[in-house]
């Protein structure tokens, strides 16, 4: 990439990220206790003024602000994006691909349900320009041969017909959203193995492929303690394609019979430098902060515009479960302390 665009992304991201929320933004939003006062909040924030500016704080629902915080993410991809003009530009638009099966999954969840509305609202010109298929169409489908219809011609079509079923209540929704989320794996594996070489492509696929082991730790962990899951039924929910972890070592994390085991497995793990001293709260925290932490290195540290706006798509995906967090604890009347642990800044 010519090195002013590649600046220009740069620039752009590290901007943006220097107006991410602080601790002390943390502190106070875990001082209110509705969601006008958190929207009155992040009005002042350059990052979600985007999309809060106009809004009424005292009409604003959880769902709604929810939406707008995902509006803005949506925003601030795009305005990284639209500085690409080179022959790698299909590798940032990657993060449109998720958002597409986002939508898709979006439209199961309503046909399934029989609440068919559009949850997809005010998306970005630039999102609605480069999608693969119409919005608008999918969104509205009312069955599952709708969506396959709207689907028509898409990557997404050949990995949800498989599925099809007339009636919502036979739909396999767990099933469908495996196999579309492996999908996009293998997609990105493909984009970074054509469009870089090197260190570059070294960094890169360590940075994905980190996520996709701590994500299958999450899961064999969860299917173990919380749902009693047989091997294979784990093996089944595993993202075991295009990944560094050798098929043996994963073998033996799912056939540990104390799902602790598997906690404890990280902290002798190469992440084990990547976790805070007491960050043994919650399996997600864990998680989570292993991904910030390593994203946040790269942020300050790395010259490479791939890698910056790769982290830069994490640390505000972390962000934005932050604020979401915050919201359900208020909904749910949860102690401040307890929604506090769940942070990670």
């Amino acid at each position: 990439m010519p090195n002013f665009a590649g600046n220009s992304i740069i620039s752009k991201a590290k901007s943006m990220y220097s107006k991410r929320l602080f601790p002390a933004d943390y502190e106070e939003l875990l001082k209110f206790n509705s969601i006008p006062e958190i929207v009155a909040y992040l009005k002042k924030a350059d990052k979600y003024s985007n999309t809060l500016d106009k809004v009424m704080d005292y009409s604003m629902h959880r769902g709604q602000l929810e939406d707008l915080i995902k509006q803005s993410y949506f925003f601030n991809v795009a305005k990284i994006v639209n500085f690409v003009s080179t022959k790698d530009r299909k590798f940032y638009e990657i993060d449109m691909v998720k958002r597409e099966i986002e939508i898709v999954l979006s439209s199961l969840r309503s046909i399934i349900s029989g609440n068919i509305e559009s949850s997809i609202r005010d998306l970005p010109l630039f999102f609605r320009k480069h999608a693969s298929f119409d919005i608008e169409e999918v969104t509205k489908s009312l069955t599952f041969r709708d969506l396959l219809f709207s689907l028509k011609g898409t990557r997404y079509e050949d990995v949800i017909r498989p599925f099809y079923a007339e009636d919502p209540i036979d739909i396999r929704y767990t099933d469908i959203e495996q196999a579309l989320f492996l999908q996009y794996h293998n997609l990105i594996i493909e984009r970074i193995n054509t469009y870089f070489t090197g260190k570059v492509k070294k960094n890169l696929m360590d940075i994905y492929q980190t996520k996709v082991e701590i994500d299958n730790i999450i899961k064999i962990y969860r299917l173990k303690k919380f749902y009693d899951a047989t091997e294979e039924e784990i093996k089944k929910a595993l993202i075991m394609e295009n990944i560094r972890m050798k098929p043996a070592d994963l073998e033996e994390l799912i056939k540990l019979e104390d799902p602790n085991e598997v906690l404890f497995s990280i902290s002798q793990s190469v992440y084990a430098s990547y976790i805070d001293e007491d960050d043994y709260v919650y399996i997600e925290y864990q998680a989570e902060k292993i991904k910030y932490n390593l994203a946040k290195r790269y942020m300050y540290f790395s010259t490479v515009p791939a890698i910056v706006y790769t982290v830069f798509i994490f640390l505000n995906e972390i962000e934005q479960k932050n604020i979401f967090n915050i919201i359900e604890g208020i909904r749910y009347d949860i102690k401040k302390d307890d929604i506090r642990k769940m942070l990670i800044y």
